[in-house]
């Protein structure tokens, strides 16, 4: 069997071999030309003639500049109001004065508009207020229907003040490229960039740094040789996007935990706290040399770049920092100092020591403590709740805007953790932490994504900006008055960027949905297809509520990158790979990794199909329009980005369906075989189209494929193209061998499908009667004789099982060694290849362990050890509901399971021991993934259940 699959796999990767390499590179990514580009704008006016309580700007503006301006921060500002006019044919050298002027009355960025019948008075006490109220004028003239203004007074305000985004493609300073921007010479913020961002609304950008690389203090007095040049290049990146009103926040984990022998442990080791792994300290932050430590770090950072905007900092959460992060799941802390302290008394040590060394240097920047972990059930949520509350004056506290949340779909509650768009939150943890922040007057900062997420980060926006009234509507009725709106992805100019940074944040309070959708789309849009435009987007929205509200679907689906997936027609039994990489292997078929933590297979089926047909319907509206708007590139992109997505969408419920029904075609009946091959081939086919209509979008649009986070391409012309030949050699291949085998009333790929005779199989007799009852003890296991030997090797280790019609049982037993006590004994189980393993691990000390993240179901399983004659039993009751429907014994009667057993042992003075039933592990496993660990499902054998 295992010479088998690897015969299969060599002739699988043998294949894949030939993808294309990442392409195009860095120095061709052509929408970094877009983007540096002036910017174009587009009236569609059909008025000429003036009307009552309007004035007219046909005769040309003169624009008076009396703001005071010293440091010049407004040219930008003034020298595109004057493009604008050039643009829409306004002179500049007309009677209708435009003219700015300060009025110490309003508030930050706040201004007022002042129009009568031979001028515009812009008004405002800060150049950001003025430089708002351009953009605002620019805008109401591209609403109007032709160059009027209406006669009176407008005021604007934001209740979001910091509004902070991200480069869409600067370096994110982590694997696999590990670029760090402030070390290169590439200028990532172009002019014409920063004015868009500007236009958008965007008032501050993150970029990452680590303390190890920029800070500078008297416990370690040699900083990082690449000081003095990372800091020279920060200082003009915060120059030049402060000449757009932008400032720069650095983004941080710090303090970092610290290996065994880090000079600053060797010389201060009281900075060293609970241990992480088996030497790794976590930061204590009470010592005099720890607060020395971090307010010196920040001081020597802010003191020596002027104008730095904040810093952003995840305090407690993501990566191992303070002792804090060594809390379980009751806040216990394994630190001498720490222990007997509260969880929020340990994170205001630090962050107040960070917060008075950045504030001392820079008295208005701002400190964002950032709490990035999902919510604990019940009191465990008091602690989280009392760091946020407690937080020292000066830090303003970020929490996750969906973190814990849930929302209904197909008649069931499902859970949101982080980076949601389709789930307009906020959560019930967010929500309580903002009620109870604002009776603390405490700030919060809200973490969201507002122009994709990783549902689908492959495309630069995702067209539903009614999900974006929900979210900052909420927003305006808690109190939250800072965003960071995206991660390293979800950044780009574009109506969604506008929408989170500017049209909602500066609306009126109270206006309706349909008032924000019509404003956003009168913009862009000729008033005529107004009501069109803003019908596709409510469309979009509908279908984006449809996305199966499932991290590991994000983070392992098809919707972001199913484009050049290869389908297999024959089981290659292999894992997915994260959507936001370009260095994993490409995905193949166990599609259940994306899907089987929360749904069922029909269920996601029914969510995918209603996505796709919802989505294309309103991609025929704006199909459309196309022709309409032929010289109005930046339609042209609106119009390609929610095409693309409806192809993508597509492809992805395609996929799906293909491997829903591979599974009909080797395990269902035989006399609809025929039938659904098929079926199987229209889709391929079908995607053959969908690889070359996404391939010529790709040639007019090069921000499609892109993907921030990955600093590439997850697609692109040649890529499209191998895979639509690829396509085309299974259908010439596979196929044909299969429906040689359907002709011939055979099954289809029996070898690979585990049903040959050949396969190294367990076959799982019935269990005796009354077995369920009696399992935990040792009679009814010793009348059974199936035993299958593991791997050679100490101790001895033998198994066997047995099912009823509602679980299978399990017993492992083990010499036992007095010098070699056992460490854990598991079980790992599938359904079927297409799914992930679930993993059931027993301690030596009867414990079982329901902390496997996605490859374990709760605690809806059962396990006991015992002792008998020397051996140590491990016994398991594995019911088949823990499968989550999975497990179709009625559907599929005759479809195996795949199992291993596996046990580990610590021989005193000797590596672990890993004993495993049908293989060891490779000498060269596979990569860690996210939620799935480094699983190898090749170290599956086969278990087939005898009726």
């Amino acid at each position: 069997m295992r010479t088998l699959l690897f015969c299969s796999l060599t002739l699988c990767l043998a294949t894949l071999a030939q993808e294309p390499p990442q392409s195009p590179k860095e120095a061709d990514w052509k929408f970094v030309d877009v983007l540096s580009a002036p910017m174009t704008w587009h009236p569609h006016w059909t008025r000429s003639t003036v009307s009552n309580g309007e004035v007219s700007l046909q005769g040309g503006v003169e624009i008076d500049a009396r703001f005071p301006d010293e440091a010049g921060t407004l040219e930008t500002a003034y020298e595109d109001l004057g493009n604008f006019f050039g643009a829409v044919g306004i002179p500049t050298d007309g009677p209708f004065r435009i003219i700015t002027e300060r009025v110490p009355t309003l508030g930050t960025e706040a201004f007022t508009l002042v129009v009568s019948e031979n001028e515009c008075r812009i008004q405002a006490n800060d150049t950001e207020g003025i430089r708002r109220a351009i953009y605002f004028l620019e805008d109401e003239l591209l609403r109007a229907d032709g160059p009027f203004l209406s006669i009176g007074e407008t005021q604007r305000s934001p209740f979001i003040k910091t509004r902070i985004s991200r480069c869409f493609f600067g370096p994110i300073k982590r694997p696999p490229m590990n670029r760090d921007e402030l070390l290169d010479t590439v200028d990532y913020y172009p002019n014409e960039y920063l004015n868009r961002l500007a236009h958008d609304g965007v008032n501050a950008l993150w970029l990452t740094v680590e303390f190890k690389d920029i800070c500078k203090n008297s416990l370690i007095p040699n900083a990082s040789p690449d000081r003095d040049r990372r800091l020279e290049k920060l200082r003009k990146t915060v120059a030049k996007c402060r000449r757009y009103g932008i400032e720069v926040f650095l983004f941080t984990m710090e303090p970092y935990f610290m290996p065994s022998g880090h000079p600053l442990l060797l010389v201060y080791p009281e900075i060293g706290g609970a241990t992480r792994g088996k030497s790794d300290k976590l930061f204590c932050p009470f010592s005099e040399a720890a607060q020395t430590y971090l307010q010196s770090s920040l001081h020597s950072i802010f003191s020596v770049v002027p104008d730095l905007g904040g810093l952003i900092n995840i305090s407690y959460g993501e990566v191992p920092t303070i002792c804090l992060s060594s809390a379980d799941d009751d806040w216990n802390i394994d630190c001498p100092t720490c222990t007997n302290k509260e969880p929020w008394e340990i994170h205001n040590a630090s962050v107040s020591a960070m917060e008075r060394g950045m504030h001392e240097a820079a008295p208005d920047a701002k400190f964002i403590s950032w709490l990035y972990t999902d919510p604990r059930p019940g009191p465990g949520f008091q602690p989280l709740l009392d760091i946020a509350r407690k937080a020292p004056p000066g830090v303003i506290v970020q929490y996750n805007f969906e973190s814990g949340g849930s929302k209904m779909q197909l008649g069931k509650a499902r859970r949101a953790n982080d980076y949601w768009l389709s789930y307009v939150g906020p959560s019930d943890a967010f929500r309580t932490i903002a009620n109870t922040l604002r009776d603390e007057s405490v700030e919060l900062s809200a973490k969201t994504q507002t122009s994709n997420s990783h549902e689908v980060a492959s495309v630069p926006f995702i067209p539903v900006p009614g999900q974006l009234y929900g979210k900052y509507s909420a927003m305006r009725d808690l109190g939250v008055n800072t965003v960071m709106q995206c991660w390293y992805f979800g950044n780009l100019p574009s109506m969604m960027n506008r929408a989170a940074s500017s049209a909602l944040p500066f609306s009126p309070e109270g206006i309706t949905e349909d008032e924000f959708l019509q404003n956003l789309a009168r913009r862009d849009w000729a008033a005529e297809d107004v009501p069109k435009v803003v019908e596709a987007w409510r469309l979009f929205a509908t279908a984006y509520d449809n996305y199966p509200l499932s991290n590991a679907f994000q983070f392992y689906g098809p919707m972001t990158d199913g484009l050049v997936w290869p389908l297999h027609l024959k089981p290659v039994q292999l894992p997915l790979g994260p959507t936001w990489r370009t260095d994993y292997p490409i995905s193949a078929d166990r599609i259940g990794e994306s899907f089987s933590e929360t749904h069922t297979y029909p269920e996601v089926l029914q969510l995918c199909g209603d996505l796709s047909d919802t989505w294309n319907r309103g991609v025929a509206i704006l199909d459309a329009l196309q022709s309409k708007y032929a010289d109005e590139k930046d339609r042209q992109t609106d119009i390609s980005v929610s095409q693309a997505l409806g192809i993508q969408f597509r492809s992805g419920y395609n996929i799906l369906r293909f491997y829903n029904l591979r599974e009909q075609l080797l395990y269902g009946p035989a006399e609809r075989r025929a039938e659904t091959l098929q079926e199987l081939r229209t889709i391929v086919e079908e995607e053959i189209k969908n690889d070359r209509d996404m391939a010529a979008l790709c040639e007019g649009n090069p921000f499609l494929g892109f993907h921030s986070e990955a600093e590439d391409y997850k697609y692109f012309p040649a890529k499209l193209q191998w895979r639509a030949e690829l396509l085309g050699t299974l259908l010439d291949t596979d196929f044909a061998e299969a429906e040689s085998a359907v002709a011939a009333g055979e099954m289809v790929f029996p070898v690979e499908a585990g049903m040959a005779d050949e396969t190294l199989t367990y076959t799982c007799p019935p269990a005796p009667e009354s077995f369920a009852t009696t399992w935990r003890t040792d009679a009814p296991w010793q009348a059974l004789s199936a035993y299958a030997s593991l791997t050679p090797g100490e101790p001895t280790v033998t198994w066997r099982a047995v099912h009823d019609a509602d679980a299978i049982y399990v017993n492992i037993q083990c010499a036992l060694q007095e010098d070699a006590p056992l460490l854990t004994a598991a079980v790992h189980l599938q359904s079927a290849h297409i799914y992930p393993r679930r993993t059931f691990e027993l301690s030596d000390k009867g414990t079982p362990n329901t902390q496997l993240s996605w490859q374990v179901v709760s605690d809806q399983w059962d396990a006991v050890t015992s002792t008998t004659s020397g051996f140590r039993n491990f016994r398991f009751r594995i019911p088949f509901d823990v499968f989550n429907e999975e497990f179709d014994a009625v559907t599929y009667p005759s479809r195996p399971m795949r199992i291993n057993v596996q046990i580990q042992s610590t021989p005193v003075g000797t590596p672990t021991l890993n004993i495993q039933t049908w293989a060891p592990h490779s000498d060269n496993p596979p990569r860690y993934r996210l939620g799935f660990g480094a699983e190898d499902p090749a170290e599956m054998g086969w278990l087939r259940l005898a009726p």
